[in-house]
């Protein structure tokens, strides 16, 4: 059935704020014209402008250009009686009454407009309005401000007449209305002289001072008193003083967002008067990433010492209270990473939470006993960061840029602009920290006499399995209000079966960006690591053609079977030479080699097969440590690997290519796998007795292939 709208001429379509006038209606179109002529006759079918209607895109205003529409804008402008309140509706309900039944007395032949006819109808007319009064009562409507109305003195025939007639012209309640709502009769008025001194004292009250209403009133006053001396010495009579009030009306109509700037801060007024929104529509997981950094309300144990514990001297230095990074997915709320810090805004610790984000986190929460998995993960499109100093190092900036993610920092004291993540912080507060010992609550008022320093039991490793057990188990499949009380994890599988997995780029470029980043000499063997030597058949190349320098590497901590190195304007990945070497992470290897050195005491010789068997013993060792290590304080710098190499690899060469010709003898504990053998001095200048030394191999060795394809910002098309 074909649409066709009741509408005419008299009628308006509202679309917007624009007010459309109705030039011609057809059984099929409608002609209409924008009422301030900003464009040309607009021609619409029947069922577009339904569609129109019924989609909330536009209104009809009927009888919008009747005469008693037009009156009443004319005389009220938008008000609306239902906006009025309910003294001043039960006035114009009263007026209302008086008329109709004036009227309907009149059609009836029972009174005229007569003096005297009138006049002795009035009695009868107060006891009709006052039944319909009783009867409004009855209903439930007002009583209280109706009540008053029975009250009041009934009107006059000149009062009712001018009722009557103002009635008739337009037949809108809104004729009842006073005039001195629209006008402004009531309002007080004062000389421009008198207001200015107002607007002048008021310039004091914009003041990050705060100076209170009643000292700005007196400094009106005052200049008020000043202006009278000029005045009563001119022969003209003095102005009056203004009350209190008058500079709280003038203070109220002032720009509030602009007062709250200006006496306590932009941060708080946009945080009190800033508009409320529902933000940015985030669809997709992975699409928009929040991060920030929390102060854990608990204090821990920092690290372990090796001095009495039992001494009050070093309570000081052993307690205090650990940062945390956390990385929380917009769409799903799925929180991504965690990582831990001993010192706020270190740009490391952020790097280590977004790495960990695109990260499989799975063996994490196994090994810390979780129940479910922490396996959310993948490639990130958005950061939406703080104005910390870790996020706006141009470390982290870099990184975001050469991984293709956006970025975007949010003015600082606007924290509903992060609103997510600064929830989350709220929900570690309440719901966590509650059940821990040592916490020391948000404020000192909270806190009250809480001894939070003499119940310290956490230390990070306790505080780390905490975190994510509450994270994995509790938080990700607990009813979320944000989420219409779904939870983050079903939300987070939900939404992938809908967009489909976004996966992180590869480890190795992974490492390009967000490794430890250092500084090593090309020589023949390629660049040594702790011990380790990387080479590859590119990196051999590029030593020939340009010769040993200096050249930059990134390298995962958790990985020691590759290192990144940038030469020929590209990153590559280099791979170990010693095979063992690959998937073992730092502390392993440190800690093989201390094993190494403590069983050479009893050893003369060590086959390669005894590194073999150490490595795997403290792999399985390492197993549980390795989720901690992810999670908890960064323990790995440029510093420490620096460190480590004076203390435990001083001297070390593993994994050296064959017939590679050694430039400095080993030194005393120092240890050089070549092949098959391990030797270790145990004294300067003398050998291992029964060793026999082993012979460069003649010619050129055969050097491993590259693993990865060089990466290039120019070779967009390889990154993967």
């Amino acid at each position: 059935m074909a649409v066709r709208l009741r509408i005419n001429k008299s009628d308006a379509l509202v679309a917007g704020s624009t007010v459309h006038v109705v030039c011609a209606v057809s059984d099929s179109t409608l002609e209409l014209r924008p009422l301030d002529g900003s464009s040309e006759l607009l021609c619409f079918s029947h069922a577009d402008v339904k569609r129109m209607i019924d989609e909330c895109q536009a209104s009809i205003e009927y009888g919008y250009f009747s005469g008693a529409q037009a009156a009443r804008r004319a005389l009220a402008g938008s008000a609306l009686i239902s906006r009025m309140g309910a003294a001043e509706k039960a006035q114009i309900f009263r007026k209302q009454v008086y008329v109709e039944c004036f009227l309907d007395a009149e059609a009836d032949g029972e009174v005229s407009r007569s003096n005297d006819r009138c006049a002795a109808f009035l009695p009868e007319l107060g006891k009709r309005v006052e039944a319909k009064i009783l009867e409004q009562i009855r209903l439930g409507k007002d009583g209280a401000e109706l009540g008053k109305l029975l009250a009041m003195k009934h009107p006059g025939r000149t009062a009712l007449m001018a009722w009557v007639r103002e009635w008739q012209k337009t037949h809108d309640p809104m004729c009842f209305v006073k005039k001195s709502r629209f006008n402004g009769v009531n309002a007080k008025r004062v000389s421009p002289q008198v207001e200015s001194a107002i607007q002048t004292a008021i310039k004091t009250y914009l003041h990050p001072g705060r100076v209170h209403i009643p000292h700005i009133a007196d400094e009106a006053n005052r200049v008020i008193r000043e202006l009278n001396k000029s005045l009563v010495f001119s022969g003209q009579l003095p102005e009056r003083e203004v009350s209190e009030n008058t500079v709280r009306r003038r203070i109220a109509d002032l720009d509030q967002f602009e007062v709250c700037a200006a006496r306590e801060g932009v941060a708080v007024a946009k945080n009190k008067l800033g508009p409320y929104g529902q933000g940015l529509e985030i669809e997709a997981p992975l699409q928009r990433i929040e991060m920030d950094e929390w102060l854990i309300d608990l204090i821990a144990l920092l690290e372990e010492s090796g001095v009495d514990v039992s001494d009050p001297k070093f309570d000081e230095l052993r307690k205090g209270r650990f940062w945390v990074c956390v990385a929380i997915d917009a769409a799903t709320r799925v929180i991504l990473a965690i990582k831990m810090s001993r010192t706020e805004s270190a740009v490391e610790t952020a790097l280590a939470t977004l790495w960990l984000a695109m990260r499989n986190k799975s063996e994490i929460s196994k090994q810390l006993g979780c129940k479910k998995e922490w396996s959310e993960h993948g490639h990130i499109f958005n950061v939406a960061v703080d104005n910390g100093s870790s996020f706006v190092n141009a470390d982290f900036k870099a990184a975001l840029t050469d991984l293709g993610i956006g970025y975007e920092v949010l003015p600082a004291g606007v924290p509903k602009l992060r609103g997510r993540i600064e929830r989350v912080f709220r929900t570690f507060g309440t719901e966590l920290m509650q059940f821990l010992t040592g916490r020391t609550f948000s404020n000192p008022q909270e806190r009250g006499d809480y001894p939070s320093d003499k119940y310290v039991v956490h230390t990070a490793d306790s505080i780390v399995e905490v975190l994510v057990r509450f994270v994995v188990d509790i938080y990700h499949h607990r009813e979320h209000r944000g989420l219409e009380y779904a939870t983050p994890a079903d939300t987070w599988d939900r939404l992938m079966g809908l967009y489909g997995h976004s996966p992180a780029k590869s480890p190795h470029i992974l490492r390009h960006f967000l490794g430890i980043p250092l500084k090593r000499q090309l020589g023949r063997h390629g660049v040594l690591v702790c011990g380790i030597a990387y080479t590859s058949r590119n990196l051999a190349t590029f030593f020939q053609r340009r010769g040993a320098q200096q050249i930059d590497l990134r390298i995962d901590p958790e990985d020691m079977g590759y290192v990144s190195a940038w030469f020929d304007d590209a990153w590559h990945t280099i791979p170990a030479g010693l095979p063992n070497a690959r998937g073992s992470s730092l502390a392993v290897w440190e800690a093989m080699i201390r094993e190494l050195r403590r069983s050479n005491k009893a050893a003369a010789r060590l086959h390669i097969e005894i590194v073999d068997a150490a490595l795997e013993r403290i792999k399985q060792i390492d197993d549980n440590q390795r989720a901690w290590r992810q999670i908890g304080p960064l323990t790995v710098s440029a510093k420490d690997i620096r460190r480590a190499e004076h203390e435990s690899f001083y001297g070390l060469s593993f994994g050296v290519v064959p017939g590679e010709v050694r430039e400095k003898p080993s030194v005393v504990g120092t240890a050089s796998l070549t092949g098959r053998l391990s030797e270790i001095a145990t004294s300067e200048g003398t050998s291992v007795e029964g060793s026999s030394p082993v012979d460069d191999a003649p010619g050129q060795p055969e050097l491993p292939e590259d693993t990865q394809p060089e990466w290039r910002f120019s070779d967009e098309g390889e990154q993967e």
